[in-house]
């Protein structure tokens, strides 16, 4: 009989995953922000790669990276062909990827859940209160779990991110007030607001930004 209950839980606990994944995947496809590969299979199971990733991120923020005429000529030396290579600029611009002129991209490869958070944080505003927190990728880390950024998933440095797990932070982010420069002071330091619609400030995040697109 425990056999039994314990096969029902489990069955149960993997149903309520499909679900919320299944949730998650079409909050996301309901913005444009995964569209799956050409044959619309998502591939949840499949490592995220860094091409990837900045294409969610900037879709995130309301871009449409593959017909997109905002980013700047490309300076990464292994992106010039690359589909992905306007996303990469899109990013750079937004100050989420950190690269210099010339550097390699490194498009194809694998990206580690850390790195991925880190980017993610950067785009919501939070980078300087991550940094307060600690160095990277720690600070980002703590910073992500108090805004609930990586609820639900596990978070293991130097492991690379999922498709899947990528998604369900992605829908964890939706609706988090953004952290938005509001004073700009090069001697005493920069004025940040968290837009959260409280003591007079907007609410902002990065669904209201994709809702008013």
């Amino acid at each position: 009989m425990k056999k039994i209950l314990s096969i029902i839980l489990a069955s149960l606990l993997m149903l309520g995953a499909v679900n919320v994944f299944a949730t998650d995947t079409a909050e996301l496809s309901k913005y444009g922000i995964i569209k799956g590969d050409p044959d619309g299979n998502m591939r949840l199971s499949d490592n995220l790669t860094r091409a990837e990733a900045v294409t969610l991120l900037t879709r995130m923020y309301g871009f449409t990276p593959e017909t997109s005429a905002a980013a700047p000529a490309n300076k990464f030396s292994d992106m010039e062909e690359h589909w992905a290579c306007n996303a990469a600029m899109i990013a750079k611009g937004l100050r989420i990827v950190d690269k210099m002129d010339g550097e390699a991209f490194n498009p194809d490869e694998n990206i580690p859940a850390e790195e991925f958070i880190e980017m993610l944080i950067c785009l919501l505003g939070y980078q300087e209160v991550a940094n307060q927190r600690g160095e990277s990728p720690h600070g980002y880390i703590i910073q992500a779990s108090q805004l609930g950024v990586t609820k639900g998933i596990s978070v293991a440095i130097g492991n690379y991110i999922t498709r899947e797990n990528a998604v369900q932070i992605l829908c964890n982010s939706l609706d988090v007030p953004v952290m938005a420069m509001t004073g700009f002071n090069p001697k005493d330091g920069n004025t940040y607001t968290i837009m959260d619609g409280k003591n007079g400030n907007e609410y902002r995040s990065l669904r209201t930004m994709l809702e008013t697109e």
